[in-house]
């Protein structure tokens, strides 16, 4: 009797695995033919790794493109500062030239010849002529700066 309850069963749980393959029914034993011996997760890994890849090529242009951009726009801000450097040094040649006095603001790399040290509230001034600088720093460079008259 032990042996028919097992054949019995068994007969049942092939019947049940059979409707359940059924397309109608909303059970499924397999869901893929590619899930037989691992094949589905094969290729799952596969898609997944070249997906990833290719997100990892498109954010490399991204981090690219970005790093020009930013030494585009160093270029350009270097560029700027010595074009304003270069106005300022010939606003300062065409002045020592002419003997005026230079605009408040301007800086120049030496200053004129016959220049004499003071200090007022604690600033250090020099005067030449009619114009007075006190010293500065442009970046790591020592400028002196045209400023006004100190009270």
């Amino acid at each position: 009797m032990n042996i028919v309850m097992k054949i019995g069963g068994m007969m049942s749980v092939l019947l049940l695995m059979l409707f359940a393959d059924i397309p109608l029914l909303p059970v499924e034993l397999v869901p893929d033919a590619h899930a037989i011996f691992g094949v589905r997760r094969r290729t799952a890994v596969v898609a997944y790794s070249a997906g990833a890849a290719k997100a990892s090529s498109a954010n490399a242009a991204a981090a690219s493109s970005q790093q020009q951009a930013a030494a585009a726009q160093q270029q350009a801000a270097a560029a700027e500062r010595e074009a304003a450097a270069a106005q300022q040094q010939l606003a300062a040649s065409q002045a020592a030239q002419t003997g005026s006095s230079l605009p408040i603001g301007a800086m120049v790399e030496k200053l004129p010849e016959g220049c004499t040290p003071f200090t007022m509230s604690n600033v250090q001034y020099q005067k030449c002529g009619d114009d007075f600088y006190r010293t500065a720093f442009q970046g790591n460079k020592l400028v002196f700066v045209v400023s006004e008259k100190p009270l």
